[in-house]
């Protein structure tokens, strides 16, 4: 995560063209930490999730003011910070914030697994029980038992 960090740094100092810079944030450095966000439980990497979140939208703001948006009241940066985060639909920036994201990018993935997993649990089959190896003792054919063991 320090590394996407860094990089926003150097793409603040290179990169002159606002509209570029909003495109590099937006589709580049604000989806990197995707595929761990989507395989992290989220308590371990939330901390870092939200200083990436705190560092793109200082350097939105910082771009797109010209630094003015320091003498800002904590009030108004706030709501610039959620304007920005705001989805993009609804005519706005869409930056989406990753420390939200997250969570349900990790419910939906281990959701995708599960399911798979109860797809590949039958007695019937000839190769191992991928069920039995993956959710040790959970029964895939009824949802209303499964637990979560992190």
């Amino acid at each position: 995560m320090e590394t996407v960090i860094l990089d926003v740094g150097k793409i603040d100092h290179v990169l002159t063209d606002g509209m570029i810079h909003y495109h590099m944030m937006r589709f580049c450095q604000n989806t990197r930490p995707g595929f761990l966000a989507r395989n992290t439980p989220t308590p371990l990497i939330s901390d870092s999730l939200g200083s990436l979140d705190a560092v793109i939208l200082e350097s939105m703001c910082t771009k797109g003011t010209g630094s003015t948006h320091m003498d800002w009241s904590h009030e108004l940066r706030s709501f610039s910070n959620m304007k920005l985060q705001l989805p993009h639909h609804w005519v706005v920036f869409g930056i989406t914030p990753c420390g939200v994201s997250a969570i349900s990018t990790f419910y939906a993935s281990v959701a995708s697994l599960v399911r798979w997993l109860g797809h590949h649990g039958n007695a019937q089959q000839d190769l191992a029980n991928l069920a039995d190896v993956w959710a040790l003792g959970q029964d895939m054919s009824n949802a209303e038992s499964w637990t979560a063991v992190f």
